[in-house]
């Protein structure tokens, strides 16, 4: 056999695999932990979507007819119990699930999208314009996360309060995934696939657009991931500080834990229901964030 027709055969071979994309997909069911993983975040998305058919109450209003005691434990009527003014616990949490979701796809789009910006500039073009984004980004992610969210909503914007929370969150994931689009872009910038199509006189933007973006948005997919279960996290703590939706009635599981706080001795339920619901949804969105990460990594492939 020639070298040519041996050579034939490793493309051969290689290229019956289906693509990183497809291989990704292979270990990635194969993976006991993101299959755990995405039950958690589709059992998530569906109490979501379908809240209003899965409540059996209106989370935000109260009964004209108290209870007689302080927060009456589950029952047939009410499977979680209801809170200290009547409100069925049940239909909160699963309304809660709904909040959580919307502010964390919104927060986690503003950072990618204007990480991602700021990454491809800075990692594409270099020189000055990389100091002066990497610098700025640097001076973000000196302040903790948290911190930096409670200032961004402690501004009192001219807008309501859940869309604040949605830039707050989404503010401090920008350096984030600016650092790593950069990092991905510098590795893939002198790559041969770059240099033949500067050679053959490709323009700039479409050799970002079309050769470099491509192929670096493995580790941004994974980080944004991750990100969802962050936020979710954030959102939760902000509304237990008091800096959630203004409405008190709102469905939140941070304000319910805060509600709760006052009454954990006498009806510790009315905790536990809002911390496994935010328990379950962020451990869903990381079994999924680390099997997608050893299936996209090269290095971890193996342990997939």
């Amino acid at each position: 056999m020639s070298i040519a027709e041996i050579e034939s055969a490793e493309l051969a071979l290689e290229s019956s695999t289906g693509g990183l994309w497809r291989e990704a997909w292979f270990r990635l069911r194969r993976n006991p932990g993101a299959i755990v993983g995405a039950f958690f975040v589709l059992t998530f998305v569906v109490i979501a979507a379908f809240a209003p058919l899965i409540a059996p109450y209106d989370p935000t209003i109260v009964p004209t007819v108290l209870p007689e005691t302080c927060c009456p434990g589950p029952s047939s009527a009410h499977w979680f119990g209801v809170n200290v003014i009547g409100q069925d616990t049940f239909s909160r949490v699963i309304y809660g699930a709904r909040l959580s979701l919307v502010v964390g796809i919104v927060s986690v789009a503003v950072g990618l999208s204007v990480g991602m910006f700021l990454g491809a500039i800075a990692g594409y073009i270099g020189g000055f314009v990389d100091s002066v984004i990497m610098r700025c980004m640097d001076v973000l992610l000196a302040i903790p996360g948290l911190l930096l969210a409670i200032g961004i909503v402690a501004l009192d914007l001219p807008f309501d309060r859940l869309y604040q929370l949605m830039i707050a969150i989404g503010v401090t994931n920008i350096p984030i995934f600016a650092r790593l689009l950069r990092g991905s872009i510098l590795a893939q910038r002198e790559n041969d696939f770059v240099l033949a199509a500067r050679s053959v006189g490709v323009k700039r933007p479409t050799i970002l657009f079309s050769h470099i973006l491509p192929n670096a948005m493995s580790p941004m997919i994974v980080q944004g991931t991750l990100a969802l279960a962050t936020a979710i996290i954030d959102v939760a703590a902000l509304g237990f500080l008091g800096l959630g939706p203004q409405d008190p009635s709102t469905p939140e599981w941070g304000n319910m834990l805060a509600d709760a706080q006052d009454y954990l001795s006498s009806q510790p339920l009315l905790a536990v229901f809002p911390g496994i619901a935010i328990v379950i949804s962020v451990l869903g969105f990381n079994l999924i964030g680390d099997g997608m990460r050893e299936a996209l990594d090269p290095k971890l492939r193996g342990r997939a």
